[in-house]
C-alpha cells in the first residue's frame, strides 16, 4: 500500500517542483542582466562576453521572451513596467521579420564563423519577409550594403543589389505600422494618445520657429541624459538600456532648455514621417523652415527619426 501510494505521489510531487521552478520570478537588476549578455552583439561597448545565440534567431527571441516573461511585477517601479509591458508588445511586431537593425553594424561584433550563420539568418529571414510585405526602406537598406560590404558578405551584398525597399521612410507603411506606432508613442510619451492631436499640440509650437539657431551636430537621446540627467536603467538595448522616459522625467529641466526648438520640431518630423505618410522632401521643406541646419545636419537627424521612432517625444513631452 505504502510503495503503491508512492509510487502514485513522487511523480506529482517531481511536477509541482518543476512548476514552481518555472514560475520563480526575477527581480528588475535579473532581468537586465539577462537581457544585457542576450543583446551584447547589439550594442558597441559592451562589456559582456558575446554571446553564441545571433539576434533575433529562434533562440535569441525564445531567450528574450523568457527573460521579459520572468519579471516580478510586483517588485517593479511603474516607469519599469511600463517598459516591461513595452517591450513585451514589441514582440508581436514585424522586427523578428527585419533581423539586422540597421542602427547597428551588428557583423563587426562577430566571429568569422558567426557572421557567416548570421548572413544566411538575414537571407533567410528577408526572403520570409518578402511573402509577408515586411521591407526595410531605403535609407536602412543603403546603411545595411555597407555594412554588408565592410563585413565581405558576398552573399548579402549580391542580395542587397536588386532588393527592393518599401516606397516610404515611415513604419506605418509596414503591416499592422500604424498600430506599431500607436505602441510606441504610448511607450515614450508615458501615456495612450491619438498621434494626430500630438502632431497638432507640436505644431501649435513650432509654427513660430523661423530658421531657428541649433548648434547641435548630432542627436543622441542616450548621450543628452547623460550629460544632464541622473541616469535612470532600463530594459531596452536601443538605449544602452537607460529608461528614456524616467530618466528626461526626473531630470533638472532647466538644463534641457537649450534642445527644447530642435526637440520638438524632431517629434513634428517623427510623427509627419511614421504616422502622417510624409515624404523625405516634406520632412526636410519643416526641418529647413523651422531650423538653421547644415545640410549635414539635417540628414543626420533625419536619419535618426527614421532610425529611432517615437524615441524623440520621451525628451519632447516635457515642453508641452
Amino acid at each position: 500500500m505504502n510503495n503503491k501510494f508512492l509510487l502514485i505521489i513522487l511523480p506529482i510531487l517531481f511536477l509541482l517542483s518543476a512548476c514552481t521552478e518555472q514560475q520563480k520570478l526575477s527581480s528588475f537588476e535579473e532581468v537586465q542582466s539577462q537581457l544585457k549578455n542576450i543583446n551584447a552583439v547589439l550594442l558597441t561597448d559592451s562589456k559582456n562576453e558575446l554571446p553564441e545565440v545571433l539576434p533575433f534567431s529562434e533562440a535569441y527571441l525564445k531567450q528574450r521572451h523568457i527573460a521579459l516573461n520572468s519579471a516580478d511585477p510586483q517588485s517593479l517601479t511603474e516607469y519599469q513596467v511600463n517598459e516591461l509591458q513595452y517591450l513585451i508588445i514589441q514582440e508581436r511586431y514585424p522586427e523578428r521579420y527585419l533581423p539586422w537593425p540597421a542602427a547597428i553594424n551588428v557583423a563587426k561584433n562577430l566571429s568569422e564563423a558567426q557572421r557567416k550563420k548570421w548572413q544566411n539568418l538575414v537571407l533567410t529571414r528577408l526572403e520570409d519577409a518578402k511573402q509577408s510585405k515586411i521591407l526595410y526602406n531605403r535609407y536602412e537598406l543603403k546603411k545595411l550594403k555597407a555594412y554588408s560590404e565592410s563585413a565581405s558578405l558576398t552573399g548579402l551584398t549580391d542580395y542587397f543589389k536588386t532588393y527592393k525597399p518599401r516606397s516610404r521612410l515611415g513604419i506605418y507603411q509596414l503591416p499592422n505600422g500604424k498600430e506599431w506606432y500607436q505602441s510606441k508613442v504610448n511607450h515614450y510619451l508615458g501615456n495612450v494618445e491619438n498621434p494626430q492631436v500630438i502632431l497638432a499640440n507640436i505644431q501649435a509650437l513650432t509654427n513660430e520657429y523661423d530658421n531657428h539657431e541649433n548648434h547641435l551636430e548630432a542627436l543622441s537621446l542616450v548621450e543628452i541624459a547623460k550629460k544632464h540627467c541622473s541616469i535612470v536603467g532600463g530594459l531596452n538595448w536601443e538605449h544602452e538600456f537607460v529608461n528614456l522616459h524616467e530618466t528626461f522625467e526626473q531630470c533638472e529641466k532647466q538644463k534641457l532648455v537649450a534642445y527644447k526648438q530642435l526637440i520638438l520640431v524632431l517629434a513634428e518630423i517623427d510623427l509627419g514621417i511614421h504616422f502622417q505618410a510624409w515624404s523625405e522632401q516634406q520632412a526636410m521643406v519643416v526641418l529647413n523652415q523651422k531650423l538653421s541646419l547644415q545640410p549635414e545636419q539635417a540628414m543626420h537627424f533625419l536619419d535618426y527619426i527614421v532610425m529611432k521612432p517615437s524615441a524623440v517625444l520621451s525628451l519632447a513631452r516635457i515642453y508641452f
